[in-house]
């Protein structure tokens, strides 16, 4: 059984969109989708943001399904670059990593956890014949929100990384545990010199008040505007690659070339 697993409802209807016989259930106080794609039965979870609350709800919900793969699905932020808005990056590798309390800034970052995800290749694959641009690589799980370029560029130096997200390498951890085989594609929502998440951005250096200041001094309505336009268009091409991919794949293959 596929279980797809995405941090927003936004996220997740690209694949329930998709499917028919949808309905929603709960299990235990984790409530999941169960629909129909193809005469297949896959699980709909949608794990909230942040590592912590995302492992704390995939944790929960493998205690009550079985899945026999699981494929993280959502938006990104380009590290890379390279990477357009609504580019796809198929992840061969999640790292965890945190902020050095001694030396609390984005030049000193301590690695926690590096995790191998599987089917990298074939995912890119799917997506390219799907006629999107796709690519393999890593990415990194932050607890924080990375809207300025400075520190994106710092940490696509330090880590060779393509994209950052927040729940990737939390959930790669909890399937780990279970021994759940996990995939992850993300698309590309702000590229690596997009400024308009900058004022949400986490700055160590900064203190709560400046922070504060610099979200009112931001035009939020406008932010928020850009942000879903963004959006938008990422949720396209993750709508195309799931369509062409679930068509073509069946899980029962997936799960044998494993």
């Amino acid at each position: 059984m596929l279980l797809i697993a995405a941090a927003l409802e936004e996220e997740l209807e690209v694949g329930l969109a998709l499917c028919s016989e949808r309905e929603k259930i709960r299990s235990g106080s984790v409530i999941l989708w169960r629909a129909v794609r193809g005469g297949q039965t896959i699980h709909f979870l949608k794990t909230g943001v942040g590592p912590r609350k995302s492992a704390a709800i995939l944790g929960e919900a493998l205690e009550e399904t079985k899945p026999s793969y699981i494929l993280v699905i959502g938006y990104a932020g380009a590290l890379d670059p390279g990477l357009k808005l609504g580019d796809l990056v198929a992840v061969e590798r999640a790292l965890a990593f945190s902020l050095d309390p001694s030396f609390p800034d984005w030049n000193h970052i301590r690695q926690d956890g590096e995790f191998e995800l599987v089917h990298s290749a074939l995912l890119a694959h799917s997506a390219q014949s799907a006629g999107l641009s796709a690519s393999t690589g890593t990415t990194l799980t932050s607890s924080y929100v990375l809207g300025d370029p400075e520190h994106k560029r710092l940490l696509c130096e330090k880590f060779q990384a393509s994209i950052v997200d927040m729940e990737t390498a939390a959930l790669a951890a909890t399937a780990a545990s279970r021994a759940v085989p996990l995939s992850c594609v993300r698309a590309i929502s702000d590229e690596a010199q997009d400024t308009f998440l900058a004022p949400f951005s986490y700055n160590p250096s900064s203190s709560i008040a400046a922070r504060a200041k610099r979200l009112l001094d931001t035009g939020m309505r406008q932010t928020y505007r850009e942000w879903k336009d963004h959006a938008s268009v990422a949720r396209r091409s993750l709508s195309r690659f799931l369509s062409h991919y679930l068509k073509s794949y069946s899980i029962a293959t997936l799960v044998d070339s494993i």
